[in-house]
């Protein structure tokens, strides 16, 4: 891939997917989808590098992504990462119908696009993990964990996967990280509680980067990470909450608005006050759908 545009605040790397609904209905959906309209009416600029197949409703994606962002570079595949959704009294459950096509990303991928920070956003492993390999010390790196904490096979409901089943290749690369985010659901099963969650992340993860576990209408859970020492993790209530709208993609937008900090501050204050600022994004973007929908 080769990108040719101003300076960027971030760049985000993940897969377009196909959502299919229990009324029959489809359209695309994916992390680099649900931030790129949260950043467009934002002082946040973003790039993107994804992956997607021929489908109209992927097709209608990069449509989309091409007027909200900055560059966008596709990797092209014969499929589109395609989830059946289906509404259950327990939650949302998904299916995965189909796989995608992995994102050709190189390592220098933030030296070559003049961004400030990259976001890692893989919805179904479509991110290899030798592009998270290297990078410029300059340049902040991010990344949802989503993609690898489920599972990947085609037909099968999509369920948790333990901290465990990580690759020591994935995780001694995720660990060089500036910042991990993943949600309570994300991190079943591997414990049920945030504040277990976040501790099993950092005995995985090691000392390096900072942490959070975000838990719905109940906040989010920061460590600060090395910079920490003796700082216990924080938690954050959420500023407002947004009643009876859908919440798809809150978590990714949060994670977008994480990054960069200023000046790669992660001390325990200042990353509590980010993560204050992106929780208020998120409920903004709540309110617009909320809005949307009367």
């Amino acid at each position: 891939m080769t990108f040719d545009m101003p300076a960027l605040d971030l760049l985000v790397v993940g897969g377009l997917t196909i959502d299919r609904f229990p009324d029959g209905s489809s359209a695309p959906g994916g992390s680099v989808l649900h931030i790129a309209r949260a950043a467009a009416t934002r002082a946040l600029r973003i790039g993107v590098a994804t992956a997607a197949g021929p489908e109209p409703e992927a097709q209608a994606g990069l449509k989309e992504l091409r007027r909200l962002t900055a560059p966008v570079e596709r990797s092209r595949g014969a499929a589109t990462a395609t989830f059946r959704h289906l509404e259950a009294p327990a939650g949302r459950r998904l299916w995965l119908e189909r796989r995608g096509a992995m994102v050709a990303l190189g390592a220098d991928a933030d030296n070559r696009t003049g961004t400030r920070a990259i976001l890692y956003a893989p919805i179904a492993e479509e991110v290899p993990t030798e592009a998270l390999m290297g990078g410029a010390p300059a340049i902040q790196r991010g990344a949802i964990l989503q993609g690898w904490l489920r599972t990947t096979d085609q037909h099968d409901e999509v369920h948790p996967r333990p901290l465990s089943a990580l690759s020591h290749a994935l995780v001694e690369a995720l660990g060089g990280f500036d910042l991990l985010v993943a949600s309570r659901e994300d991190l079943l099963a591997e414990a049920r509680d945030p504040s277990h969650q976040l501790r099993s992340m950092r005995r995985v993860f090691g000392r390096g980067p900072a942490l959070v576990v975000t838990d719905g209408i109940d906040g989010v859970w920061v460590d600060a990470g090395q910079s920490a020492f003796a700082s216990k993790p924080r938690h954050l209530p959420v500023p407002w909450r947004v009643e009876e709208v859908p919440t798809v993609g809150s978590g990714d937008i949060f994670a977008a608005f994480m990054l960069p900090m200023p000046d790669g501050d992660y001390s325990p204050d200042r990353l509590t006050q980010k993560a204050g600022a992106a929780m208020r994004v998120v409920a903004e973007v709540l309110e617009e759908r909320s809005m949307s929908r009367r």
